[in-house]
C-alpha cells in the first residue's frame, strides 16, 4: 500500500485524540507534556509526508496546509469525545511540530539513507 507510513501515523492520531479524557493519564498542564506529545505526533506526521510525497518547496508548503487542516479536523473531533475539548494551544504545538518536521525531515532522512 502506497503512502503506509502517512497512513500510519495519520491513524496514531485519530485514535489518540478519540481517546475519552477520563482514560488519559493525569499530566500536569504546567509541564507541557501534552503539548510535547503533540509536536511529536505532527512532527512525525511532517516527517512522512515529506519522506512519501516529494520534497519541492511546494510540496512542503502543501503539507504544511494539509497538516494544520488535519490538526483543527482533530481538534474539532475532540469537541464529540468525553472529557476532551478544543484547545487553540493544542493546534500551536501541532504546527511547531509540523515546522520542525518538516525542517528537520530532510536532515533525518539523509542519516537514514547512510
Amino acid at each position: 500500500m502506497k503512502y503506509l507510513f502517512t497512513f500510519f501515523i495519520s491513524l496514531l492520531i485519530l485514535i489518540a485524540v478519540l481517546i475519552p479524557g477520563r482514560n488519559l493519564p493525569d499530566v500536569n498542564p504546567f509541564l507541557g507534556f501534552d503539548k510535547f506529545v503533540h509536536i511529536c505526533l505532527f512532527g512525525s506526521w511532517a516527517l512522512a509526508v515529506y519522506y512519501e510525497f516529494g520534497r519541492s518547496q511546494l510540496n512542503v508548503f502543501i503539507a504544511f496546509v494539509i497538516g494544520i487542516s488535519f490538526s483543527l479536523f482533530t481538534e474539532i473531533l475532540q469537541l464529540f469525545v468525553e472529557d476532551r475539548s478544543f484547545d487553540i494551544y493544542d493546534l500551536f504545538a501541532d504546527a511547531a511540530g509540523l515546522i520542525i518536521g518538516l525542517t528537520v525531515s530532510p536532515y533525518i532522512l539523509k542519516l537514514l539513507r547512510k
